[in-house]
């Protein structure tokens, strides 16, 4: 029967149809599921990208938070020194007064001493809570960018 069908619609110049309705009808229902296969695929993809992103989110607001803690600690440290370089220089000098000039050198080198202790843990630990911050950015950032890109690129297709 086909090959009557395809004569004839050769002969007729196309006005006899090439297909019968049973064909059209089976590559339509084809067409159908392999639509509504790529179109699970893509759904698919997409909730794993989501997924993707939400976590990389949850991981940029943890280094946000960690990074904002150790800033907060530090300036505790900070203050705490300062408590501590005020008060010590405050019993040096009045334990010194009685003392002759060499007694009030000895209390300047001690709190020259302090002062520089004191600098020198400030400095220790902003450069730990900056290392922390760049550290957490740079392994957070390309994974947020990669997941947004694969998004965008789910989206566009």
């Amino acid at each position: 029967m086909g090959m009557v069908r395809k004569t004839l619609s050769i002969a007729t110049l196309g006005t006899v149809s090439f297909r019968s309705k049973k064909e059209k009808l089976a590559r339509a229902t084809r067409s159908q599921r392999d639509a509504e296969r790529a179109l699970e695929r893509e759904h698919t993809a997409r909730e794993a990208a989501e997924s993707r992103i939400a976590s990389a989110e949850r991981r940029v607001h943890h280094a946000s938070s960690e990074s904002a803690r150790t800033a907060h600690q530090l300036e505790k440290v900070k203050r705490r020194n300062r408590r501590r370089r005020r008060q010590h220089l405050g019993e040096l000098i009045s334990g010194s007064e009685p003392i002759v000039r060499g007694g009030a050198d000895a209390v300047r080198s001690a709190t020259n001493d302090a002062v520089k202790h004191s600098r020198k843990a400030g400095r220790k630990a902003r450069k730990a809570a900056k290392k922390a911050t760049r550290a957490t950015q740079d392994a957070v950032t390309p994974r947020v960018e990669k997941v947004a890109a694969k998004v965008r690129e789910s989206i566009d297709s």
